[in-house]
């Protein structure tokens, strides 16, 4: 394969990331999209203070919220202060993100692989569905998946060539990683690997490997301790550090099979790999490591492999994290077609070895096929327009003042407020009753807005006429309905 084949694949997965790209942010984990939006949103119109992030369901507080370091929405609302107020430009900026990861990781597996190796891991990592999809959503996984490429590659140029200069990077690429997921911490192992590999023995005693360490770790802790501030004072979180409740921490989860058939098959297997993908993965775990550098992969995957056990909940129920899985993970698989497949000619390569270089042609077809089968379903079903939604979003922007607070019914979504760009409450039909809604009143909710087709389960009918009698119906469509409070 010739050298220039990585630009190739970087305009392939440029194109492929750029269809729809002028979507409002919505589909898959749109409550995760729209927090982060709302967040960059925010900033732009409140003065652009990067540690004071907000988001739209603080009900009459300020909003002020325990997340992570939020450096990717802020840059999104600078981009919104120079070309006005628009949901693309969050996705064009994970595209971009997305782009520097595939070229880092070709860079990194080259480095530890071979080119053609190299080459074949980036091409499917371009190409699998979750990762065009996730690269480009309006979330900050983009960022902390290229800060882990970039933080490890210049971490090993550091330790080859001592310059000042790789050290930085390298510190603030793993620093950054961390602060926009603090699982990132993980790298700490593929890191400490890397340097045993160049100080032996004497790696504990490094003084600089200790100086790195406090580098990164300094920011991260005074980030984390600073938004847990913000959580004390307004009581607003994402849920960092609810060990045992929320996300980590839940150590019976992994005791049970289907913890291991939700993240190993049903998301690894069938939405980030694909299966074709995920059995060459598993065949490449076996193939022969040729020099020690080359366990890098191995023990960054094994930090993943922790990682999903202690952040035990949050893995089973979201499957974007496991999308640093994937890094490592297509390096095996491009180490299986550097293994087998020895020529660019197509004739000549299927004179030897016919059976391996036919079910590899077989797999990487399956590879396609069912990549572009996942992401049609991504971008046709879990990312609709909802019509229903855009005529709610229009009438509570035409019949409500921009600083009226609202009470949003869905299932405490907060795409509702964020496309209807209001401030106020995220609400669940089971929890409308007349003492909530007074309660909400009370502290400053004008109208209650939402879509009818909420209340279509058996257990929800009847709650609206109930709501409908005791206060002024302000505008009811043939789906959404808003209805005033005071």
């Amino acid at each position: 394969m010739k050298e220039y084949t990585i630009y190739g694949i970087l305009l392939l997965a440029l194109l492929l990331r750029l269809y729809h790209i002028d979507f409002p942010v919505g589909g898959w984990h749109d409550w995760r999209q729209a927090d982060t939006a709302a967040m960059a949103r925010n900033f732009y119109e409140n003065g652009f203070n990067l540690f004071y992030p907000q988001i739209d369901w603080g009900g009459n507080s300020s909003g002020l919220v325990e997340s992570e370091f939020p450096i990717y929405p802020f840059v999104v609302s600078i981009l919104y202060q120079l070309f006005g107020v628009n949901d693309i430009w969050g996705r064009i900026l994970s595209v971009l993100f997305s782009l520097t990861t595939i070229y880092g990781l070709y860079l990194l597996t080259k480095k530890y692989l071979s080119k053609k190796a190299a080459l074949w891991a980036t091409f499917i990592y371009a190409i699998i569905p979750s990762n065009i999809y996730f690269g480009r959503a309006f979330m900050p996984e983009s960022a902390m998946l290229m800060c882990s490429v970039l933080g490890i590659y210049w971490f090993a140029l550091w330790l080859e060539s001592s310059r000042t200069r790789d050290f930085i990077l390298a510190v603030a690429f793993v620093s950054l990683a961390a602060l926009l997921k603090i699982p990132a911490l993980y790298l700490g192992l593929p890191l400490l690997f890397l340097a045993r590999l160049r100080f032996q023995s004497n790696t504990f005693k490094t003084k600089t490997l200790w100086l790195f360490a406090l580098l990164v770790l300094v920011p991260v802790v005074a980030w984390y301790y600073h938004a847990h501030q913000l959580f004390l004072q307004y009581g607003l979180s994402f849920g960092i550090w609810g060990f045992g409740t929320d996300k980590w921490g839940n150590f019976d989860i992994i005791l049970t099979s289907q913890f291991y058939n939700r993240i190993l098959f049903q998301s690894i297997a069938e939405r980030h790999l694909t299966y074709a993908g995920f059995l060459i993965f598993f065949f490449g775990l076996f193939l022969k490591r040729k020099s020690s550098e080359e366990k890098l992969f191995d023990y960054w995957l094994l930090a993943i492999l922790i990682y999903f056990l202690i952040v035990a909940k949050g893995n089973q129920a979201h499957d974007y994290y496991q999308l640093p899985f994937i890094l490592p993970a297509v390096a095996y698989i491009g180490k299986v077609f550097d293994k087998y497949v020895q020529t660019d000619s197509i004739r000549h390569l299927f004179r030897t070895k016919p059976l391996i270089h036919a079910l590899l042609a077989l797999c990487l077809i399956v590879i396609l096929t069912l990549s572009y089968l996942r992401y049609d379903l991504f971008m046709n079903y879990y990312e609709t327009y909802d019509a229903s939604l855009f005529r709610l979003a229009s009438a509570v922007q035409s019949s409500t003042k921009k600083n009226d607070l609202v009470v949003a019914v869905s299932e405490s979504n907060p795409i509702v407020l964020y496309r209807c760009n209001r401030k106020g409450w995220n609400s669940s039909p089971e929890e409308l009753n007349l003492t909530f809604l007074n309660d909400k009143k009370n502290k400053g909710a004008k109208f209650l807005i939402g879509e009818t087709h909420f209340f279509n389960r058996k257990n929800r009918q009847g709650i609206l006429d109930i709501i409908f009698s005791n206060y002024t119906l302000v505008e009811k469509g043939a789906d959404y309905f808003i209805i005033q409070l005071h």
